[in-house]
């Protein structure tokens, strides 16, 4: 497990979350070069493909990671309360501060036990209350919640006040702001729930839309040959996939990375391209693959930062919703036609 609360004056080296994301950054690099060079070389699936899993490998792990540190972040939140309220307890029993966070040492509470037993053992070896203290609060400085604590907590201790008092203090205030979270959250994860279906709402939508562009433009039909791949523009025969458009060569490749297209097609200018309208069905069904995915991951950022405050956390939402769409589209869509 990684270990996310560190302080780096005293832990020298580079995290091993930076090394995981800086290698991952590394090795996604050399396959998206290895991709570009295999797709330039006209090994277009391949190489796309290849670009696809390199763009995957330099970002899931950071997502990945931020996913796991806010989890942790908030493990240690959620027992924190209860962590000061047995401290509290442990003084007014008459205990030292080092029996008292020896006795929570032998008590279970999750993250945070680790945090636990080295501010114990930062105390027997005759470190000063307050320094352990405002170095445990420098390995949490993701949190907002421990961080104001312990500054409420050194302040009183630095000026003389009763330090029993002031723990059961900042745990029931601390025990109150997690009933108000966790209420918070449940309304939260209602939002989450509604962002959920309006993205399946919105595959649904892309999928009856492709079929009813199919039908009305006779894509994979060569019945409707005649129609062809291209269009009238402004008084100009358009083609999808020949170069006339731009922005539809980007479309046009993601067609054949994925599929949408026959493999075996040689050109989209070809006899039976024409016949069946691929150049067509390529565009459309590009242009509606790529809507899908690109929602699924704004959607996933956008849950996350309003699920744990982070777009990054929205790696979890994000897995969810884009795999089941990519099944989705590929079986109604995907295949039709070719």
């Amino acid at each position: 497990m990684i270990n996310f609360f560190r302080e780096e004056k005293y832990e020298e080296g580079m995290r091993p979350e930076d090394k995981i994301v800086l290698g991952s950054l590394g090795a996604g690099a050399v396959a998206t070069l290895i991709g570009i060079v295999l797709y330039m070389l006209q090994l277009t699936q391949i190489g796309g493909s290849i670009i696809i899993l390199g763009l995957i490998t330099s970002i899931l792990p950071y997502g990945v990671i931020s996913f796991m540190k806010n989890r942790a972040i908030r493990e240690v939140e959620d027992e924190f309360p209860q962590f000061l309220q047995d401290l509290a307890e442990s003084k007014r029993g008459g205990m030292t501060m080092i029996q008292a966070f020896e006795s929570s040492k032998n008590t279970d509470y999750g993250r945070l036990d680790s945090e636990i037993e080295q501010i114990y053992n930062e105390l027997t070896w005759g470190i000063p209350f307050p320094e352990v203290m405002e170095r445990f609060s420098k390995r949490m400085e993701d949190s907002s919640v421990i961080q104001e604590s312990i500054s409420i907590l050194l302040q009183s201790f630095r000026s003389g006040g009763d330090i029993t008092k002031t723990i059961e203090s900042i745990a029931e205030d601390s025990a109150d702001l997690k009933e108000v979270i966790q209420e918070k959250n449940a309304k939260i994860k209602q939002q989450i729930f509604i962002m959920y279906i309006i993205y399946f709402l919105f595959l649904g939508i892309s999928v009856g839309l492709y079929m009813m562009l199919a039908q009305l433009l006779g894509l994979g039909d060569p019945g409707e040959g005649a129609l062809q791949n291209t269009e009238i523009i402004g008084g100009q025969q358009i083609d999808y996939c020949g170069g006339d458009i731009f922005f539809a060569q980007p479309l046009c490749a993601i067609a054949e990375i994925f599929g949408f297209v026959p493999g075996d097609l040689e050109s989209f200018a070809s006899e039976r391209a024409q016949e069946y309208r691929y150049g067509a069905m390529a565009y459309y069904k590009s242009l509606l693959f790529t809507m899908i995915m690109v929602q699924g991951m704004c959607t996933g950022a956008v849950a996350g930062q309003i699920g744990e405050g982070s777009p990054t956390a929205g790696i979890k939402h994000a897995l969810i919703m884009i795999p089941i769409a990519f099944v989705v589209f590929m079986y109604m869509v995907g295949f039709a036609g070719i």
